[in-house]
């Protein structure tokens, strides 16, 4: 699909845009493999980016100091089974190979319950699900989180009578730190709590504002990343 762009550059002409159409995917054990033709485009004409589970490419196909088209084209990333963090792409005899890594199998992780209310802090922003269990006792209770679903596994017992409860819901782990939830049985009611994920980021590299509390960056700049291209690494699998 060709169309029509202002260049910005210094010949300021106007130049053709086409959409990158023939694109070869493959899968591998670990990862998805984008391979696609950009003929007579150099390294550093190449732009690549992922924001928000968006991957765009961009590229300049240059003759001289003559701008000769561009070329453009957007993936939509499954958040599931993607993990954007280690794109990476390399440039070879003028085809570009994008390689997306999946993300690892999740493990199963116990949440152990306390029998309290949650903390003022947890309840006021990190509360996520609630779930009324009138007569469950915390020893009868098993919560257990795997990827962005939650598992919550109960008995009810009264005098001779047992009644399990079983609930599983899914939670948006690109927004919540579900590895770190935790789980609160008071009065009857469960309480379900994780930091958002914007956050939990913030916390572990540290970052504080002038006033000496941790800034949290918006989703925007915590997700977009530029894509490092390798030449020499292409150069190197020939």
């Amino acid at each position: 699909m060709e169309h029509d762009s202002n260049s910005n550059d210094d010949n300021n002409k106007r130049i053709p845009v086409y959409e990158i159409r023939d694109v070869q995917v493959s899968e591998q054990d670990d990862s998805f493999v984008l391979s696609m033709d950009l003929p007579g485009v150099k390294e550093q004409n190449v732009d690549i980016k992922e924001q928000n589970f968006v991957l765009t490419i961009e590229a300049l196909r240059k003759s001289g100091d003559t701008n000769v088209c561009k070329f453009y084209r957007q993936f939509s990333l499954d958040k599931k089974s993607i993990q954007p963090e280690g794109i990476h792409a390399s440039l070879s005899d003028g085809v570009l190979t994008v390689h997306v890594p999946k993300r690892p199998e999740p493990q199963t992780l116990d949440v152990t319950p306390t029998s309290s209310d949650p903390p003022a802090e947890d309840d006021v922003e990190n509360v996520f699900f609630r779930l009324d269990m009138p007569g469950v006792k915390l020893s009868d209770l098993k919560v257990q989180v795997k990827g962005d679903e939650m598992f919550v596994s109960a008995e009810r017992k009264k005098e001779n009578l047992t009644s399990s409860i079983k609930r599983m819901f899914t939670v948006d782990d690109t927004k919540l730190d579900v590895a770190k939830a935790k789980a609160y049985l008071s009065d009857g009611v469960l309480t379900l709590t994780a930091p958002p994920r914007k956050k939990a980021l913030a916390e572990e590299s540290g970052e504080k504002n002038k006033d000496g509390q941790v800034a949290t960056k918006t989703d925007n700049a915590v997700s977009r990343r530029s894509i490092p291209i390798n030449t020499k690494e292409a150069t190197a699998q020939k």
